[in-house]
Order: C-alpha cells, then structure tokens, then sequence
C-alpha cells in the first residue's frame, strides 16, 4: 500500500543526467540516487551546512567520536541521540557534525538526511512514510508491505556494509520512538544520528544520548558578533558594545534560537544598537513578543517553537509545567514541586521526569532531585500561568510556602545542636539541615521576596527568622541577608506588629554590618532602639541597646558603643534578669577587646562565664570560655588561656556535643605543645568532626593546621591532599581571600615534594585571582613565588619572565624596596655590595632612557635592563638567560615586540647625547673606589 504522502514524494521525482533520480524527502535537500547496476550505493546531497555554530566544539567533538570509523566495532554506539528545549540548536549541530565527517571520508557509502517534522502542526511523518523515505534514497524498489521495505532497505544497508561503504542515516526532529525504530541499521558499520525535543527510548531503540544544553555567556556573544560581522564585515557594534552584547545575550537565556533571533533584528535594523535591542528585552513579561522576527510572511519566534512542546503534553503535565513558574527560585526540589502541585512524591516525580524527557525541564545534577527550567521557558510557563484563577495560583505557592516554612524551621532547629530537646525528624541530623539549606538558599531568598510581593507578610517573617542565621555564616550570603531582612521590616510595618518590627530591624542591622554597610547597620539598630522605647519594652530596649553597641563597636565607635552596653547592663540589672546580664558583660567585654584593654575585658568575660553558669547556660558558658581564653592569649598568660579552653572543652565533652567540642579542641591546640604526629592524629579527628556536622569553615582551617603538620613531618603528597580539599571548600564558598592564602601554601607543599609543574600551575592560579581582584602588591608576590617554584623545576626562561612580571608590578607601585629584594633574587648585588651602586646606575639608566609615556611593567624591557646590570656586576651567563628570555617573549607577542624595538631605539638615542647619561656611562666602567 502507497500512502499519500508517499506518492506526492514520488511524484516529486525528476530525471538526473541520465544516470540517477533526484528525490526530494520531506522538503529537506536532495538525494541523488544511482541506477545503473555498477554502482546502486547512495550519493550525498545534505542541506547545507550552518554558517554559525559558536560556541558548541565540545558537543561537536562528543559526536564525531561517536561517528569516527574507529568506533564502529561498538555496536551500542550505532544509534547517537541529540536532545534538548526547542530551538537549542539540534539540527545544526547535526548538519555540522555530517559535513565534517562525510568530508573525512568516513561514510563512503553517503548519507541521508530524513526531516521527520516531529512538532510540524501539520503532524509528524509517519514511520511507514520514513522507512519508504529511506527506500528511495537507497534506491531500493516499493514493496508491498512496511514489514517488506524495512527489510529490503535493511538488506540495502547490509550489501553497502560488506563493500566497505558505511552510511551515515540522519533522522531529525523526531517525534518518538516509534518514528524511528525501523530505521536503526543492523549492522554497526553505518550511523544513526537523530534529534529530538524528547528523549526517545523504547525497548527496542536504546541510543547514546547526547544533550544539549543553552551556549556558555562567551559562546552565546560570539555567536551574535559573528552573525553581525558575517553579514557586515564592518559592523563595529559588536566591537564597540561588548558590555551590552553580553547582557543582550543573557536576556537571551543563551537560547541558540533567541540569539540567532537577536542577530537577525540587528542585522537587518543597523541603526539600532546593542545597548537599545537589550532594553527591550529587558522586561521579562514582553520578552518572548520581541524575540520574533518576521519575514515574508514567514515569522520565526521563541514563544511557536515552544508552544509546539507545549501542547503535545498531556493536561496534568500540562499544569505542573505552569504551576513551576509559581516557584520563583533558579530550581526546585521534587518535594516542594509536590507541595506546589498538592500531589504526592511519586506522582509528583513521574510528571517532572516527562517534562525534561520533552525537553522542557532539567534534573540537575542528574540524581540530584532538582529540577531547572530554562530562563526562557520560564517566562513564558508564567504567561501561561497568569491565566488561570488567582485563587488556584494562590493556593498553590501557599502550599508551597508552607512547605519551605516548615522544613526552614527544622533545618535552624537542627543548627542549634546545643538546644535541649527533641529535633524534628524532617532531617536525620545537623548535616543533611545544613545540606537543605545550602540547596535551598537562593530558592528561600526569592521566595521571601515573592510571598512579600504577593501579601503574605507572616510567612515572610517566618522564613527570614529562620534563615537569617544560616546566611550570616558566610560572608557572600551577607546580601541576600539583607534583602530578607528588608523584607521582614517592610512586613512587619504592613501587619502593625511593632514588636516583629523592632525585631527585624535588629537582623537588619546584623546583615549590613557584615556587609560592611556600617552607618546603616547603625541607623537599623537605633530604629529598632526608638521603637522599643516606643513600646516601653524594657527586654526589647535591652537586645536593640546590644545591637546598637555591636554596630558602633563594629564601625570603631567605641566610646558610643560602651555607652550602649553600659546602659543595657544597666537595664538588666535592674530588671535581675541573669541571662540578660551574662550577655550585656559579653557585648561590653567585646567592645574593650577591641580596644585593647584586654585586662577588663578578661574580668568582665569572667564574670560573664559565672552568670552562664549559675543559669545552667552551658552552651553560652563554653563559647565565653573561650572568648576568655582568646582574651587571656593576647594577654600572654597562655597557661590561664589553656585552663579556660580545657573548662570549654569539658562542658561540651559533658554535653555530648560534637561540634563544639571540635570548636573547642581546634583552639585548644594553637597553644598546646604536642609533638607532630600526635598533632596529626588530633587534626585529623577535628577534620572528620566537622565534616559530619557539616561546619565547612571550621573543616577548611583544621584541613590547612592538619597540612601545616603533615608537612614538617615530611609527609608531604599527604600535606597536598589535605590543602586541596581546604582550597576546594573555600572555592565552594566563594572565599577569594582564604583561597590565595590557602593556594599560597599548598605551592609550597608541592615545591617541597618535588611536583613543580602542579605547584607552578596552582601559583599562576593564585596570580590570576591577584589580578582579576587588582591587588598589584599580591599579584607581584605570587609572581615571585611562581619564580622561585620555576627555577626549583629548572624551568629558567620562564622563571625570568616571572620575575622581571613581579618587579614591573613593584615599579608601578613605586615600591622600590621590594624591586630590589626582587632584583636581589637574581642574583645582583644591590644592597651593601661593591657593585651594587653601579649595578644599580645600569639598571636604572636603561630604564630612564624610555619615552615618559611608555608602560613600566613591560617583562621584555624589564630583563633588557637587568640584562644591562648583570653585564655590569660580571655575571655574564645570567645575562645571556635574561636575553635569551626577552628575546623569547618578543617572539611571542607582536606588542612586545614593538614595545622592545621602541625601548632599543630610545636607548641609542640617549647613548649619544651628552651630560647626565654619558657620565653616567663613564662611571659604568669606573673601578669601585676603596
């Protein structure tokens, strides 16, 4: 039986040169197919090859290595699938990837290019129509039954197999499994390549799948610069405009389709600037109108190609996909998907598993249980979802308030280890809370920011009391802080609590001052301070005059900040509240410590510690001692410091509890005398206690003290693996300052086991953050180290560029005691030396005798100059390496080059005219007096 379909195909055939007929399939290129008897093998005719593909050479190489003749023997590599969201860039990668290996000869045989039109709203071709597709491109004749065809052109497939002639098949667009399955070769000589918005499996089509993912930010800008200049060679928009090109491709989503969108408004509007085309897509709610492109009544856009996913999905799948949009956070969690969705787990996880099978959603990292939809998707499943009922959208982000409430609660009740009391049973302990919130961080932000957006000010409140803590413990979180404490303000005020009020505005000014916003955090806490008064709440008045005295001891107020706890002592004794009492002594003990009156300070943390004690207060009590003890070491009475962190160290011990008691060891030990391995042994506990509670800070500094000991006991791969987990940490949390320092010395720790090609590679990475943070002084000490790391691994050449880098840096900084320590480190005498004086005039004569506008940190110019002093201090073979390297680094660099040509030329210049510098050419070649 001939479909329809099938014979419009055929009447679509026309005469070829005698030899062959040219069959058009599926409206996608043309396929010249052989008659005569010599040669029935198929003859390549692809669509053509995009012009821009930016920024996918990694997926593109993924592919070729499943293609390449090498990998032929594998028959599970036979069938490769390219999957991902609509308009990712599927079928250009795919033609890609065929016109580079049908140009390397792999597929003798041919290729042929099958368009299944899986989402045309026309409907997709049907198998039988795909099998005899693939008939004729092989020329094989119409049989009389689907079952006969696939077996001819299977048998077509076979012959071209054993000539040694493989064939590369391209099905794209596919709609499901099904479309394809008889399509898939028998033998693993020939390719399968198809693309689909799905992941297509079934029991009987098991491809290797490959996905595709939205472009990297440098990727996506590149592909719209290239399609700018593709059209005008000449277009200086994207040369002019990189900022805006980079946030005109990030409200692209870095969407292939949306960017190719992008350029084609540009290109075809050269009027219209980068910066103008960005501000309209700014607003995300008219996003998707204005990333169509019309031409010829043929309109291309974001939103119809994702409207074809859309309504392919069921009616429940459907649903979650719109009540996603309601989640405001960068993913979700299988859980809270279910509360937002009022369904159980199970069920919940089945319609979330068949939106990313359609390309709609995906599970990042795979089996991780979190769900990400793209930026673009996004936008448009919340145009859908503003057109169901308030109520129904209302309802649902209740639930799903309700649900992150309850688990934020649990989660700070598992910080709190110290807590009497049963937990909540939400988390088996205080590493899987601390692991939740961690996921969760950004999600519990936006959604503080959303429930106060939508008038949900309790649940506001809720949330930020119960993250607050949890952000404040690192440093970068410190902004997000402050957005939920604002919030919880804003609240507060919204509902008429006063009390909520002065208790937000207290969090408040903890957040800003972390933040370093010191005047605010000090106008915060006053405001919470006036309010209080306001209530005549006499315990309020007291936490906001803590506070208050915290932020001006924190902004170097402290005459003020005395003021403020002298008074909140004040208050406390007269209301006998003990706990209060502790406290305050705490605040005004801080506030002294900081300026340097650590003998008061010490008696107040004493009397602090008794009160704790005497309340039963045995967590406060432990972190008091050791505050005493911190105040007693800088007093230099270590043997009291020691007792006091032994007093910290028992009362934790008593309590049972783990944390703490790693806490109180990690100090305990900066002062105790412990020989080295029992130093190892003790760290190494330190290490395991943190990780199972999940404190990652106190884990990184027991990681680098364990380092610290390991290396004097020579141990030294192990003092290595132990700096890498301590850097990966603070990598993980965004800790550029404790990075470097922890780069710094895990350098060493390679130097000293003799791996100097890993150590010079971490101080190059140390370099890169010195630079990227403009930190000149830093940048040029790493330098030097790198310097010292290459000339350990006999790597001189580039040890010199190094350091003629570092000594640049320092002579930018006009820091000429380090330029000549680092001057010193080649080996020239420079301080105190016969020589030196004269050395010195050399160095600095090359260096006077450039143009006053010219670069000082040039590594090329700066070696021509130590060339010239280490000729004059004798030390001839260091000469030849420092022209040698100057000389490779011109090679190198076309500017360098020209920059070392124009220092040679001012050189000359001035070596011919008299005064300054002829003399001091002649005191070059003075002998040095006595």
């Amino acid at each position: 039986m001939v479909t329809g379909r099938r014979r419009a195909a055929q009447a679509q055939a026309a005469a070829a040169s005698g030899h062959g007929h040219v069959i058009q399939i599926s409206g996608s290129g043309n396929h010249v197919c052989a008659s005569g008897a010599a040669d029935r093998s198929p003859v390549l005719h692809l669509p053509a090859e995009p012009t821009l593909l930016a920024g996918r050479e990694k997926e593109a190489e993924a592919v070729l290595a499943l293609l390449a003749p090498v990998s032929r023997g594998r028959p599970d590599a036979v069938v490769s699938l390219l999957s991902g969201l609509p308009g990712i860039g599927k079928t250009a990668l795919a033609l890609h990837v065929a016109h580079r290996a049908v140009a390397r000869g792999w597929f003798p045989g041919g290729a042929v290019f099958l368009h299944l039109r899986g989402y045309d709203p026309a409907g997709p071709v049907g198998a039988d129509e795909a099998v005899g597709a693939l008939a004729r491109a092989l020329c094989v004749e119409d049989a009389r039954t689907p079952d006969e065809q696939t077996g001819l052109c299977q048998a077509a497939l076979n012959r071209l197999a054993d000539e040694d002639r493989a064939v590369l098949l391209i099905a794209d667009d596919a709609a499901d499994a099904a479309q394809i399955e008889r399509l898939v070769p028998a033998r693993s000589a020939h390719r399968l390549l198809v693309t689909s918005r799905h992941l297509l499996t079934s029991p009987a089509f098991q491809p290797r799948l490959i996905g595709l993912d939205e472009l990297t930010p440098q990727g996506a800008a590149d592909l719209i610069a290239e399609a700018l200049r593709h059209a005008r060679p000449d277009d200086p928009r994207p040369r002019r405009e990189a900022d805006a090109l980079a946030e005109l491709a990030g409200h692209c989503g870095h969407h292939p389709l949306a960017l190719r969108i992008a350029a084609c408004l540009l290109t075809t509007d050269a009027g219209r600037s980068i910066a103008a085309l960005a501000a309209d897509l700014a607003d995300a709610r008219t996003r998707l109108d204005v990333l169509s492109f019309e031409d010829g009544g043929h309109t291309t856009a974001v939103q119809a190609a994702f409207r074809l996913s859309y309504q392919r999905l069921p009616p429940h799948h459907r649903q979650l996909f719109r009540q996603l949009a309601l989640s405001p956070g960068p993913d979700i969690g299988t859980d809270a998907a279910a509360a937002l969705a009022g369904r159980s787990r199970g069920r919940t996880r089945d319609s979330l598993a068949a939106l990313a099978r359609a390309g709609l959603l995906a599970e990042q990292p795979v089996r991780s249980g979190r769900w990400r939809m793209h930026d673009l998707l996004r936008v448009y499943a919340a145009a859908l979802v503003e057109k169901d009922s308030a109520k129904w959208r209302d309802a649902a982000f209740t639930r799903l308030l309700a649900h992150c409430g309850k688990l934020a609660r649990a989660a700070d009740a598992h910080r709190h280890t110290h807590d009497d009391g049963p937990l909540p049973g939400d988390f088996p302990d205080r590493a899987h809370a601390m692991q939740w919130l961690e996921a969760e961080r950004a999600n519990l932000v936006a959604l503080v920011t959303r429930a106060a957006a939508t008038g949900h000010p309790h649940a506001v409140l809720d949330l930020e009391e119960h993250i607050r803590l949890f952000l404040l413990e690192r440093r970068t979180y410190a902004g997000e802080a402050v957005t939920a404490a604002q919030h919880a303000v804003d609240s507060a005020r919204a509902i008429g609590h006063t009390c909520c009020e002065a208790t937000a505005l207290e969090h408040l000014s903890q957040a800003l001052g972390d933040c370093g916003r010191l005047p605010d955090a000090v106008e915060a806490a006053a405001r919470s301070l006036d309010v209080a008064r306001g209530r005549a709440d006499r315990k309020r008045q007291i936490t906001a005059l803590h506070v208050l005295g915290t932020s001006l001891r924190r902004a170097e107020r402290f005459e003020e900040a005395v003021k403020a706890h002298t008074e909140s002592l004040a208050l406390c004794e007269e209301l006998g509240d003990r706990d209060l009492i502790g406290r305050a002594l705490v605040g005004l003990a801080d506030t002294l410590r900081d300026r340097q009156e650590h003998e008061e300070a010490a008696g107040l943390l004493t009397e602090a510690v008794r009160h704790f004690t005497e309340t039963g207060d045995w967590h406060a009590e432990g972190l008091n001692l050791l505050g005493l003890g911190d105040t007693l070491l800088a007093l230099k009475r270590s043997d009291d410091a020691v007792a006091a962190y032994r007093r910290a160290l028992a009362v934790y011990q008593e309590r049972g509890d783990e944390h703490h008691q790693a806490i109180a060891m990690q100090h305990l030990w900066t002062v105790s005398d412990m020989d080295p391995e029992e130093a190892v042994d003790n760290y190494e506990k330190v290490v395991a206690i943190c990780h199972k509670v999940c404190d990652r800070p106190l884990e990184a500094l027991a990681l680098r003290a364990l380092a610290d000991r390991l290396q004097r006991l020579g141990r030294y791969d192990e003092a290595v693996t132990a700096h890498r987990r301590a850097a990966a940490i603070h990598e993980e949390r965004d800790e550029e300052t404790q990075l470097t320092g922890v780069l710094r010395d895990l350098g060493s720790a390679l130097c000293a086991a003799g791996r100097f090609t890993e150590a010079a590679e971490v101080h190059e990475r140390e370099i890169a953050l010195f630079q990227a943070r403009g930190d000149l002084h830093k940048e040029a000490e790493a330098l030097e180290r790198l310097a010292t790391t290459l000339r350990s691994g006999r790597r001189r050449s580039r040890a010199l560029e190094a350091s003629a880098a570092a000594i640049g840096r320092y002579r930018e900084l006009e820091d000429t005691w380090c330029e000549r320590r680092a001057l010193g480190g080649l080996g020239l005498p420079v301080r105190d030396a016969p020589r030196a004086e004269r050395t010195m005039a050399a160095y600095h004569w090359v260096l006077s005798g450039l143009p006053e506008n010219d670069p000082r940190g040039r590594e090329s110019v700066i070696l021509l100059a130590v060339a010239t002093a280490q000729r004059q201090a004798w030390r001839v073979t260091d000469m030849f390496w420092s022209l040698t390297s100057a000389f490779g680094i011109v090679r190198r660099d076309d500017q360098e080059a020209e920059q070392f040509n124009d220092a040679l030329f001012h050189l000359a210049k001035a070596s011919l005219r008299p005064g300054p510098v002829r003399t001091a050419l002649r005191n070059r070649y003075r002998r040095p007096t006595a």
